[in-house]
């Protein structure tokens, strides 16, 4: 990300809205030639129009002497222009040079907003600069030109004073009215001056400016910490403008009293106390029909009070509006609600460019750089970073403690101490309120303002992880004080409080969330009511994961998978949450069930090897070792994840174990899954006899089961076998019937597996039209049902389609995509094979490059055993003849040589700089 030191200009008219009334469509042309004048300046003096939004303009220059002489021109063109009778475009600029970050998203940085701000407080046909733009400009103005110093002004960011300079020219007026900043004596206020800067929000100021403008009352709410004062005052900020009676700012958070409510904001507007009246009815007539906005902050602890001199207010002062903010809302006739989100933060993947241009990193850099501790941007460190504001949930407060602890850590220590968020998160200024001086106090402040019922329910949500649904928060937080009927309403007010998250996409059922720091405090809460509380809401959050997995089964091989399929995505982290409670249970069997119970959601999604890992240590648990039928449809599913990642030898050892309790069971439709399962791991390595031999024993099982779907799968398994062997025409027979077994049931997970194992099949014996027809099938069903294990080797069939097509491009691209996906789930043969047809489709244009990755490739395949297809096989074998012929023996020797002995960093590495061109 460049980062520039730049001058920027901001223009807008002045009186805009007054103009487009007056002139109705007459204004479009105004419009048009006020954007022609700005543009021959700009193009004049070297100028670059970032941003242009109705009548303003936001311009950068390299030079402040160039912008000064564009502002002179642009001012002296719109004074001469024949703008239409008693009409004048009297347009405000403001100037101010500093630095700005060239982001995906546009320029970015504080001196921008600076910029902005500077601009705002000057009247139509004025130009002022800053005292920074001044000093650029010491020996460079323009001929004619001059610089009037207006003294120290607060701008309407609620900053430090900033010096502001008015430029003079002949030909320019030079009388204009005051500033309009926070210091101008018609912009009447008491907003108080802010130590920091504000960063972002951009989107939520214009939100609630837009809501302000349509409603007399808007209520900003939001979790302890996010922001609500600072939105709010900058709101205010905004709407100065010289009419009406002024902004007031009315900070209730100090008071004890809810009687004293009225009594405040009398006392901030000047209203003296009427001993024989009520203060709030004494406020109502001398407030009258006064034009005012009051931003009533800190609402939460005094809310009925509140509430009561809002709705008197409303209804007795027409003129009068309100802002307020509080944990939740006031809940009166005539109330708007916006809903104060956290921060923007960064996805997990994101580059240092994204991470630095988020909102939340944003402010964590800003706030590091005032403790004397500046970040630094390398990839890693930009990773932390992200990492920390995500898991700070992207809550200001939150954000602005870590940074404090920045001046004794460093991010990676933070980072590795944020599970103790609650000891750690303490550096808060001194001068605040006790409750913003640590995160603990924080979400005590809000704790304290619920009643008991509402305490039992947050603490029980604790346990889920994620989201959650409505009948899902029934099962697990009713009980004997909390009846099934009354969860939707203490639902609903922890959401008014915000302690509990919502999400309506209107794409399906309402989802909930906790911000994870608000459910680390729950959890805490749960925890202090005894063990026996706390295991029992983690049993039953178990046990209704548990019942929707055993739900779920059936419907993964049938006709609605697919919505099956992102139903469990979209529990992922409660269907783990629920299997990390059973690993640490003396009885395993409930998450044994779960986890076997997921076999086919856990391939698609890309899973395996997190399953296996927990299959393997629930099933090592000393009382899961009876040979009983879950264990051996544990171990199948064990055996059958094992084989996608690589793990045959384990495989191997758990098949012959689950083969044994299957058939002393009698369970013969266990064993036929076990022989589907046991012949692709002895086709893999090489075993083609041994693994007809059990896949025509499993078909023979499942035929006489009069089981579509394993028949289905063993078909596929033979017509895999057969094309292996060189029998392309069973191969074929086997794959078509399959596929029609595969429609019936309506799996089309298995069907756009055996349609590329049929567009595989298709390749070898040269039909590469439709082989290429049946892989692009597959391949799309698989991106359809985000099968990524599916993507895997759709990518890399196909890549092998546009190989033997010609079109080298096409297949790099397509093997990347495969190698990229496999590497990221472990799929160690898929890597292999990815990284074969990278070597091929780059020998041309690398030669040295393609003999390391055919190097790294069969290293990869030795080191599992893996006995290559023939096809790859063969393809491979031609490019390194070829290889060697052109780069000579010893040359390719070294550089293949070279390629197994690298670690799997380096030759994803190596592979990226294939596709990069390196």
């Amino acid at each position: 990300m460049a980062t520039q030191t730049l001058t920027f200009l901001f223009t807008d008219i002045e009186g805009s809205t007054a103009m487009l009334q007056h002139l109705g469509d007459a204004y479009a042309q105004v419009l048009a030639d006020h954007h022609r004048l700005i543009r021959a300046a700009l193009a004049a003096h070297s100028g670059q129009e970032i941003d242009t939004q109705g009548d303003a303009f936001f311009a950068v220059f390299s030079s402040p002497s160039a912008c000064v002489a564009a502002a002179i021109e642009m001012q002296r063109a719109f004074i001469s222009y024949p703008w239409p009778v008693g009409e004048t475009a009297r347009v405000r600029m403001g100037i101010h040079s500093g630095e700005a970050s060239e982001t995906s998203a546009g320029l970015v940085g504080l001196d921008v907003h600076r910029a902005a701000r500077i601009a705002s407080a000057a009247h139509g046909g004025q130009v002022v600069l800053s005292a920074t733009t001044a000093a650029l400009l010491r020996d460079s103005l323009p001929a004619g030109t001059s610089l009037r110093d207006l003294g120290l002004h607060r701008l309407k960011d609620l900053g430090r004073p900033e010096q502001i300079l008015q430029l003079e020219a002949d030909g320019l007026p030079a009388a204009f009215p005051p500033l309009r900043s926070l210091d101008n004596p018609k912009l009447r206020n008491n907003l108080p001056a802010q130590v920091s800067s504000f960063i972002g929000r951009d989107a939520e100021l214009a939100e609630v400016r837009r809501l302000i403008a349509a409603c007399r009352l808007v209520t900003v709410t939001g979790p302890g910490g996010a922001g609500k004062t600072r939105l709010g005052l900058q709101v205010a900020a905004g709407l100065l403008d010289g009419s009406g009676d002024g902004v007031w700012f009315v900070d209730l958070a100090p008071l004890q009293d809810a009687d004293l409510v009225a009594v405040t904001l009398a006392n901030v507007l000047g209203i003296p106390e009427d001993l024989g009246r009520p203060a709030g009815d004494a406020l109502v007539e001398a407030i009258g029909g006064r034009n005012l906005l009051v931003l009533l902050d800190n609402c939460e602890h005094v809310i009925d009070a509140c509430a009561k001199l809002a709705d008197a207010l409303l209804r007795n002062c027409p003129n009068m509006a309100l802002l307020a903010t509080s944990r939740e809302p006031l809940g009166i006739e005539g109330e708007r609600i916006y809903r104060m989100p956290s921060m923007d933060t960064p996805a997990d993947d994101d580059g240092v460019d994204a991470v630095r241009n988020s909102e939340a990193v944003r402010l964590f850099a800003d706030r590091a750089a005032q403790q004397g501790a500046p970040l630094v941007w390398d990839e890693r460190s930009a990773a932390v970073i992200g990492r920390i504001c995500r898991r700070l949930d992207g809550i200001p407060l939150a954000i602005e403690l870590g940074a404090a602890r920045l001046r004794a850590m460093s991010v990676t220590e933070l980072d590795a101490r944020l599970d103790q968020r609650f000891s750690i998160l303490t550096g808060g200024s001194r001068t605040a309120l006790p409750r913003q001086q640590t995160l603990l106090a924080m979400v005590d402040w809000s704790w304290e303002l619920l009643n008991i019922a509402e305490r039992q329910v947050l603490a029980r949500l604790s346990v889920f992880a994620g989201g959650f649904g409505l009948a899902a928060a029934e099962a697990v937080t009713a009980g004997e004080d909390v009846l099934p009927d009354e969860v939707v309403g203490l639902l609903g007010a922890l959401v008014d409080k915000n302690l509990v998250l919502f999400d309506d996409t209107g794409a399906g059922p309402v989802r909930y969330r906790l911000l994870e720091t608000v459910r680390q405090y729950a959890i805490r809460q749960l925890e202090s009511q005894g063990q026996a509380a706390a295991d029992q809401a983690r049993i039953v959050h178990r046990d209704q994961y548990l019942a929707l997995a055993e739900e779920a089964a059936p419907q993964l091989v049938a006709h609605d998978q697919a919505r099956w399929l992102d139903r469990l995505d979209l529990e992922l982290d409660n269907l783990r949450a629920a299997i990390g409670y059973s690993l640490k249970q003396a009885d395993p069997e409930p998450g044994i069930r779960l986890a076997a119970a997921l076999r086919v959601f856990w391939k698609a999604r890309g899973h395996t090897t997190e399953a296996v890992e927990a299959l393997r240590a629930l099933l090592d648990v000393p009382t899961a070792q009876e040979p009983v039928l879950l264990r051996s449809r544990a171990l199948a599913t064990a055996a059958y994840l094992l084989e996608q990642t690589g793990g045959y030898e384990t495989a191997e050892e758990y098949c012959a174990e689950a083969l044994a309790i299957a058939r002393s069971a009698g369970d013969d439709c266990l064993v036929a899954d076990l022989l589907d399962v046991r012949a692709f791991i002895l086709l893999r390595r090489g075993q083609r006899a041994s693994a007809l031999s059990l896949i025509d024993q499993g078909l023979g099982l499942a035929r006489r089961l009069e089981e579509p779907h394993l028949t289905a799968r063993l078909l596929a398994a033979r017509a895999f076998a057969l094309d292996v062997a060189g029998d392309h025409a069973g191969a074929a027979r086997d794959a078509a019937e399959s596929v029609l077994l595969y429609r019936l049931v309506g799996d089309r997970l298995q069907l756009g597996t055996i349609l590329g194992n049929l567009g595989y099949a298709e390749l070898s014996t040269g039909e590469l039209d439709t082989a290429r027809s049946h892989l692009l099938e597959s391949l799309d069903i698989a991106r359809a049902l985000n099968d990524r294990y599916g993507v895997v080797y759709g990518t890399c069939n196909l890549g092998l389609a546009e190989y033997l097509s010609g079109s080298l491009s096409a297949a790099a691209d397509l093997f990347a995509e495969s190698l990229d996906l496999a590497a990221r789930m472990r799929l160690r043969a898929s890597t292999g094979y990815a990284l074969i047809g990278l070597a091929m489709a780059d020998s041309s244009a690398g030669m040295a490059r393609s003999a390391r990755l055919h190097g790294a490739a069969d290293e990869a395949l030795a080191a599992l055993g893996e006995s290559i297809e023939p096809l790859e096989g063969g393809l491979r074998d031609l490019d390194c003849r070829r290889l060697r012929s052109v780069m000579g023996a010893e040359a390719f020797e070294a550089e293949y040589a070279a390629g197994r002995a690298l670690t799997p960093e380096q030759v994803l590495a190596l592979a990226r700089s294939a596709r990069a061109g390196g």
